[in-house]
């Protein structure tokens, strides 16, 4: 190689620069305005590489060359519920567009929570159609051309498999989708959604306890003029978060009074003659429950216009509770009390007021 160039010099020279200098000095600054070139075309590319890429350069290198084009899918979903009960179904609203080169023969979508206390139980969605439905727990979509777009309501059916199970929901969706011989696999991160404590509420009238032992006092079925002593026993069972500011209450009927005896393993109660409403109340329930119950005895006395019927006893029974974990309130009723004493099962039925 050094020969050749060396014989190339030679040659030129004796045939050019020799005979006029013109050749040499248009040599010189031909190969300086190369390098000035190959300096301003690097310089320019370190600056902005796009510019390398407008001049698309490749078609000149390779003109047979084929564009390649793109399988893209653009997918958004958004959660409609913040705060679950457990096992409450979560609606997810997903927003799907063909953003490629290329139509999209198939797409799988398929919800997976990150945790193992949870499980995939169903999916459901209303507008089923040839080109959408659901197999095997997967939501599919098929043919999808370039530019389409849509929009699924997907219904997640789930349920828990432990106890201790964590208390929100951290999933994601597992996509996949295939066309013009390409595919892609892919995961969405879900919003979080956290799981309401278990809260369960229960008021029911007595005169044995569940037990069996005498509780009230006073003829049964309960006799106009003659007062007649129920319990009632309040319980209030929490499982998951903790709770705050529990009250329950609920109006006295006519003729109901309280007895002045109560009993309470939790908390402090209240009674506001005028309005005639008993009130419980607890500062805090903690996470994994506790013996959160109360019993208040309750003087009843019929009066001839009730003879015949289960008298009322208590009514507008309502509750509230604070979750400090999903910062929601929890709200609620139960319904109202008779002298039937349903969950009295010694003496169920026998509340109908007799005259004599």
């Amino acid at each position: 190689m050094h020969r050749k160039v060396i014989h190339w010099w030679h040659g030129r020279r004796e045939k050019f620069y020799r005979q006029n200098r013109w050749h040499l000095v248009l040599d010189i600054s031909l190969v300086i305005l190369i390098i000035l070139l190959i300096g301003i075309a690097l310089r320019l590319a370190s600056y902005n590489p796009q510019i390398m890429s407008a001049l698309n350069l490749d078609r000149y290198i390779n003109i047979d060359k084929q564009i390649e084009k793109n399988l893209s899918l653009k997918v958004e979903a958004n959660v409609k519920q913040a705060v679950v009960t457990d096992n409450e179904d979560i609606v997810l609203e997903i927003n799907y567009v063909n953003d490629g080169d290329v139509n999209i023969d198939q797409i799988n979508i398929k919800p997976d929570f990150n945790s193992a206390a949870f499980r995939l139980e169903d999916l459901t969605t209303s507008n089923l159609n040839e080109q959408q439905f659901i197999e095997s727990k997967f939501l599919i979509l098929k043919n999808i051309e370039v530019g389409a777009s849509g929009q699924v309501f997907l219904t997640v059916k789930w349920s828990t498999l432990k106890q201790d199970f964590p208390r929100s929901v951290d999933w994601r969706l597992k996509m996949s989708y295939a066309g013009n011989q390409q595919e892609v696999v892919k995961d969405l991160v879900l919003p979080s959604v956290k799981i309401s404590s278990a809260v369960n509420l229960e008021a029911n009238i007595y005169f044995h306890s569940p037990q069996g032992d005498q509780l009230g006092i006073g003829p049964l079925p309960p006799i106009v003029g003659i007062p007649t002593t129920y319990w009632l026993i309040v319980k209030a069972d929490n499982s998951g978060n903790e709770l705050k500011d529990f009250v329950f209450s609920a109006n006295l009927a006519p003729g109901v009074e309280l007895s002045g005896e109560e009993s309470l393993l939790a908390g402090k109660y209240s009674y506001n003659k005028e309005l005639r409403r008993l009130i419980w109340q607890i500062d805090s329930l903690d996470a994994d429950g506790g013996d959160y119950i109360a019993n208040f005895g309750l003087d009843f006395t019929p009066v001839s216009e009730q003879v015949g019927n289960n008298a009322m006893i208590l009514s507008n029974l309502q509750y509230r509770l604070f979750d400090t974990w999903t910062n929601t309130e929890i709200l609620g009723s139960l319904n109202n009390l008779d002298s039937s004493l349903p969950a009295d099962h010694l003496n169920r039925g026998s509340g109908v007021v007799e005259a004599e």
